[in-house]
């Protein structure tokens, strides 16, 4: 087959490099060098980067064979979007080093939320060949007066990390924004062409009713030589979808390709299993009573990741290990979103340069950035997802055709066959979807207006740009007016109100006039959302990172707590920056942050079942189930060991009334829903409130008096029919809503955050949206932000296709009714979840529970 010389010269610099290019590098290179543009599914760590980069330099160095080695006035040539900005720091050096070595007199530069006011300007005076870039930046880019101008010379664009993106609001700006560029070469083209779009007249402000799209006219083919557009993505369960996302879904498909990188990856999974199961904690998520053994793997490798679920338990390992193991003070460090960024550098150079034996970290460190000396992974708890952990655990041996070596931490006892089922999801490559977000208004709305902040759009050709892509392929002509209509006059209730009419509309282009506007909403753009955040600062210099607002309001002066992996000492709360000094105290509360527990996810859940119906069966092959027989044997003794065509329920009367526990293990989410929906049920029969608990494997309703159960269940207690309805009446759904609707509000631009260093306080931003909210209830029904936020309650809160699918299965299976004597084995750790949550006066919760264990071992 003839090469091309830029195919040669890049083989050639493999080989002054001593690398093999691995076949799929090999196939990256000629469907991107035959016009393709689709998804490379390769891990981090293969060698993704260059495969992307240099069929990129090679199809340069083919359009200028004799002077691809002179200096030229290119512009912007190559977009590299990725969800992280700590990303960008080595995919820019790795891209720089070959451009180098090849003698090709190119800048690759980076603009990200760290990029200086100064760089930033310099970027956009003269573009680079190559610039690296989040969704947030880029968005900021298409708010420049002038901005396409930028991308008059784009060739490619990649979007790294494709399946952290997929599935979020962030993922949905990437969507608009590939939608404007296809867009802008698109008529690049057609004008290079010479043929020109014929005028419509925009002169009506009711676009509702403007003549319905020509279908074909959507489709903005992109030929070959235009634009190439090529997503990266570890594995996931949808990676079909996952192409027809990125693209769109009018994207030709004989332009689109796949390309797998293949690995046989090695990779060695093992559990810790507790010397006594039975002695080991039965509720919990942090998992320190198996610090020696955890120590002893840390000891006996190079250098350790130990991967905790949360910042304040990453916070709380890494306070244990200095305490308990003081030696490791210099070599052990720790990393999470919530510490400084240059903390975090010198935590990642400090890997890169083996420097470090071991690091405490969240998913902060699940993507992207490549640490050879990593050869061991620890898992502190669950992960609650098999690709989660597939990710994690690549992040040892972290080079092609080297082992990944991965332990998994129970926290307590029945997770350990959570263990078991994860090591058979990565065997069986049962990898979870990320689903699309689909018809995200409140993202369309900030889009528009950044439209209109720079150069002004026009309704017709950005709708049918808009409805391009996947997320907005629904949207209908009628809601598209409704957002105009709300962003130019503030809808139907907020018309009185200047702050609310943004844009204006001049000769049928929508644009943003007011300065104070545009500012404030360059200020405000993105959708990444949560709680103020507080700086923590020496008071004699020196960032340590940030904390939520409401863990600082609960700090008085002079006392202590740890952060960033150090004791402190709080001195005063000023301009939403919390002063501190070292102190020399042991104890003291660790910095926590609000977020909720992670549910199972649905193919864990499953694995999870099988698993336990082998279990049932008496196969006992995982060391994990053998380790667990003590507690199988108790849960049968005492109740029933059901397997995946049974349903259990168990009741048990107690001094704290009548207990019934219900065990669908799918989730914590889908068993929120199922709980309050069997409780609403229950309630029609007889009235009656109810306690509710839950885990991952079940939910406790408690009451005061005994409920007709069996009754229950023939009137359909376990029916899928009325769901909505009766989620609706069960859960109170316009409370979810509105916490929903803060989000939305803050996303779409209804509330302004505050200006940098100067934010607006959490409780004035919840009081703003929570009046917002309850002004469209009451005066706008249908309103679309109000509707969305609803929807989100159910999609993401409730999980609700999966609560319906948990039903549907529910109602085939046999209903094992049992009558316990006290909790079962599978009932003692939602009880305890229960007590956590409950104020005890006479006993704390760890006394109870070591009552109820001392009383269950007399059993």
């Amino acid at each position: 087959m003839h090469q091309t010389k830029g195919e040669i010269i890049i083989q050639n610099w493999y080989k002054t490099k001593n690398w093999e290019q691995f076949p799929f590098q090999q196939e990256m290179m000629e469907a991107y060098l035959s016009g393709y543009s689709g998804l490379l599914n390769a891990p981090t760590g293969s060698g993704k980067t260059f495969a992307l980069f240099l069929p990129f330099l090679a199809d340069y160095i083919n359009q200028h064979p004799e002077d691809y080695q002179h200096k030229k006035n290119n512009g912007l040539m190559m977009l590299w979007i990725t969800p992280l900005r700590a990303l960008t720091n080595d995919i820019q050096k790795a891209m720089q080093s070959v451009v180098d070595d090849l003698q090709i007199p190119w800048k690759i530069r980076a603009r990200t939320g760290d990029t200086s006011t100064a760089e930033k300007q310099a970027i956009k005076r003269k573009p680079p060949e190559v610039l690296l870039t989040t969704p947030e930046s880029l968005h900021l880019l298409l708010a420049q007066k002038e901005y396409p101008k930028t991308f008059d010379n784009l060739q490619l664009i990649v979007i790294d990390e494709w399946h952290e993106l997929l599935g979020t609001k962030r993922g949905v700006q990437v969507e608009l924004g590939l939608s404007r560029l296809k867009c802008l070469k698109q008529k690049a083209h057609n004008e290079a062409e010479g043929r020109k779009p014929k005028a419509k007249s925009e002169k009506s402000n009711d676009f509702s009713k403007s003549p319905q799209v020509d279908e074909q006219a959507l489709s903005l083919q992109l030929s070959a030589f235009s634009l190439k557009i090529w997503g990266i993505s570890a594995t996931i369960g949808n990676l079909e979808e996952a192409v027809q996302v990125l693209l769109g879904p009018q994207f030709p498909v004989e332009q689109t390709k796949m390309v797998k990188a293949n690995f046989a990856k090695k990779l060695e999974i093992k559990s810790i299993i507790p010397e006594n199961v039975e002695k080991y904690s039965w509720a919990g998520h942090i998992g320190l009573k198996l610090l020696p053994e955890v120590m002893q793997i840390v000891a006996e490798s190079k250098t350790t990741l130990i991967f905790t679920n949360t910042r304040a338990q990453s916070e709380i390992w890494y306070h244990a290990i200095l305490d308990n193991y003081p030696e490791y003070a210099g070599v052990i460090a720790m990393h999470h979103g919530s510490l400084d960024n240059e903390l975090r550098a010198w935590v990642e150079e400090a890997l890169h340069a083996a420097v470090l034996k071991l690091v405490v970290c969240t998913s902060s460190l699940d993507l992207g950035v490549d640490f050879r000396p990593v050869d061991t992974v620890i898992q502190i708890g669950s992960p609650k997802g098999v690709a989660r952990f597939m990710q994690r655990a690549g992040r040892s041996g972290h080079s092609p055709g080297a082992t990944s070596k991965a332990y998994f931490v129970p926290t307590h006892s029945l997770e350990l066959l959570e263990g078991a089922a994860l090591k058979y999801g990565i065997e069986n490559e049962i990898f979870e979807s990320r689903d699309p977000i689909l018809l995200a208004y409140d993202v369309l709305i900030q889009y528009l207006v950044t439209l209109a902040v720079s150069d002004g759009f026009k309704a017709e050709e950005t709708f049918k740009e808009v409805i391009s892509t996947f997320a907005y392929a629904d949207l209908s002509r009628k809601e598209f007016h409704e957002l105009l209509e709300f962003i130019t006059r503030g809808g139907k209730s907020l018309s009185a109100y200047d702050e609310f009419l943004k844009v204006e509309i001049e000769d049928g282009l929508f644009k943003v006039n007011d300065k104070r506007v545009a500012m404030r909403h360059r200020l405000s753009m993105g959708t990444i959302t949560g709680d103020v955040n507080i700086s923590v600062k020496f008071q004699s210099g020196g960032s340590l990172g940030s904390v939520e607002e409401g863990f600082i309001s609960r700090l008085k002066a002079g006392d202590t707590f740890w952060f960033a992996g150090r004791s402190l000492e709080f001195i005063q709360l000023k301009e939403m920056t919390a002063y501190v000094k070292t102190s020399k105290k042991k104890k003291g509360q660790i910095a926590s942050w609000v977020g909720s527990r992670m549910p199972l996810s649905s193919q864990l859940s499953a694995v999870f079942r099988e698993k336990l119906d082998e279990v049932s069966m008496g196969l006992e092959e995982d060391e994990e189930i053998v380790a667990l027989r003590p507690l199988f044997e108790r849960q049968m003794q005492q109740s029933h060991l059901l397997n995946k065509f049974e349903f259990l329920i168990e009741k048990v009367e107690s001094r704290d009334g009548f207990h019934y526990f219900f065990y669908p293990f799918e989730g914590r989410l889908v068993h929120e829903g199922l709980a309050s929906l069997f409780a609403y049920r229950m309630t029609k029969l007889k009235s009656a409130t109810f306690s509710i608990a839950m885990n991952d494997y079940g939910f406790e309703l408690l009451t005061d008096e005994e409920m007709p159960l069996e009754q229950s269940i023939e009137n359909g207690l376990f029916s899928d029919k009325h769901l909505i309805e009766d989620i609706q009446h069960s859960l109170n759904a316009n409370e979810m809503a509105r916490r929903k609707f803060r989000d939305i509000a803050h996303i779409a631009g209804l509330v302004f955050t505050g200006y940098p260093g100067k934010p607006m306080k959490n409780k004035h931003l919840q009081s703003s949206t929570s009046l917002l909210f309850d002004v469209f209830n009451e005066y706008e029904s249908d309103n679309l932000l109000v509707r969305q936020a609803y929807n989100e309650a159910l999609a993401f809160q409730l999980e609700e296709f999966r609560l319906r699918a948990a039903l549907q299965r529910i109602q085939e299976q046999k209903h094992i009714i049992k009558t316990t004597d006290g909790p079962s084995t599978f009932a003692f750790p939602v009880m305890v979840d229960r007590l956590s949550r409950e104020k005890l006066s006479t006993e704390t919760v760890e006394d109870r529970v070591a009552r109820m264990v001392r009383n269950l071992e007399k059993e």
